[in-house]
């Protein structure tokens, strides 16, 4: 019994090293440590499996297999969703800082930015910027505060939708 709890205890401290592994590895390692930390674990139910005397146990290592694969793919979906939201949501926020300061530059306070991504999350797809117009300048702030913007997230001026704060559209 010592043994069974024993090697629960190691399956659990294997989960949380790897858990903690993915947190702090950068994003382009996540793939490649989930997939050594799903290999370990795996050997780990395995071998202690693989004592077992006289037993037949191609059947309970195939279930085993199948179990994984199927726990696999569904936490890789709802991992892969979680980052994303998150990553969304981390690169959303740097990129509204760094619009508000770019609007103040022009006399414009941003009372709101919200971004659109590529499904892969390497780039902008698409940013709408609403704001109140300080009065410093004319108005041709906003369209200078689009071209700065499409030149410093390299994506063309039809791609972003800047409006005055109160404007329907």
């Amino acid at each position: 019994m010592t043994g069974l709890i024993n090697w629960f205890k190691t399956i659990f401290i294997l989960e949380i090293t790897g858990e903690i592994a993915l947190k702090l590895v950068p994003p382009k390692y996540k793939e490649f440590i989930a997939f050594v930390m799903k290999l370990i674990l795996v050997m780990a139910i395995i071998i202690p499996l693989l004592n077992i005397k006289n037993a037949d146990i191609s059947e309970i290592t195939d279930g085993i297999s199948n179990g994984f694969k199927t726990y696999s793919k569904e936490n890789d979906n709802v991992s892969q969703a979680l980052y994303n939201t998150s990553d969304k949501k981390m690169a959303e926020k740097i990129i509204s800082e760094d619009i508000n300061s770019t609007a103040a530059s022009y006399g414009l306070e941003t009372v709101s930015v919200k971004c659109s991504f590529t499904s892969d999350m390497t780039a902008v797809s698409m940013i709408n910027v609403y704001v109140k117009e300080n009065n410093i300048a004319g108005n041709d702030n906003i369209d200078r505060l689009r071209t700065d913007i499409a030149g410093r997230y390299e994506i063309s001026v039809e791609q972003i939708d800047i409006r005055e704060a109160g404007e329907s559209g």
